[in-house]
């Protein structure tokens, strides 16, 4: 599939993959028949504008400690910051836990602005918009802590047993805990009839499979 460059910002990439479109016609396509096409339209801005809000925390915090720019790609069912570097587990426990926090930062500010602005409310383009954008950033901060792989709640979490494990014990028990939490959550989407976070927590969980099968068969960990 193609790419679109979208620009740079203070040297860091921004790429949209066209992939990245089946995820904004999914929201869209499953919002129509219960709020409309207007308003299932505004997953469109909600999805670009809070996906990358979330990448360029990963990127601002992965300068800010001295590893220079990095490439942001919009693809799939959200976004990837690469950088070439080699952290500390500190810093690169920062780096993970800057997406989720930059999310809960952009659900108060937004939440803040229709508090504070008469025009926020009266607005009914912004009425529509920010208290959805609030929203899904919320709860998008809360599923990526979860630790499971690749969210960066299992980066979070592998990074903080390497600050006093080695590299092999911190992947092992991180990559076990990713299935286990992975399946629990899998099981309780079923239930709750969440399907579409069942079909993408199950593929999470089939990865960190292949991530330990990978690992046992080499003995390493890349």
């Amino acid at each position: 599939m193609g790419r679109i460059h979208l620009g740079t910002i203070f040297g860091t990439t921004i790429t949209l993959d066209f992939s990245f479109l089946i995820l904004i016609v999914f929201f869209v396509m499953t919002d129509i028949q219960q709020a409309g096409m207007r308003y299932a339209l505004l997953w469109i801005p909600v999805l670009l504008v809070s996906i990358l809000w979330h990448e360029l925390a990963h990127a601002a915090m992965i300068g800010a400690l001295g590893f220079g720019s990095s490439a942001i790609i919009l693809e799939g069912i959200g976004g990837a910051t690469y950088n070439e570097r080699r952290a500390k587990a500190w810093q690169d426990l920062l780096i993970s836990a800057a997406g989720p926090a930059s999310s809960f930062l952009l659900a108060w500010i937004i939440t803040l602005i229709m508090n504070t602005i008469p025009a926020a409310t009266r607005d009914p383009f912004l009425a529509a918009l920010l208290p959805l954008m609030a929203r899904a950033n919320f709860w998008w901060a809360i599923f990526n802590l979860l630790p499971i792989g690749p969210l960066d709640g299992n980066g979070i979490l592998r990074n903080f047993f390497r600050l006093f494990l080695s590299e092999r014990p911190a992947f092992v028990i991180s990559i076990w805990i990713s299935m286990l939490v992975g399946l629990g959550v899998f099981i309780l989407s079923l239930i709750g009839r969440q399907i579409f976070i069942a079909i993408l927590v199950a593929w999470y969980v089939r990865s960190s499979w292949m991530q330990w099968e990978f690992f046992r068969s080499h003995n390493r960990t890349d």
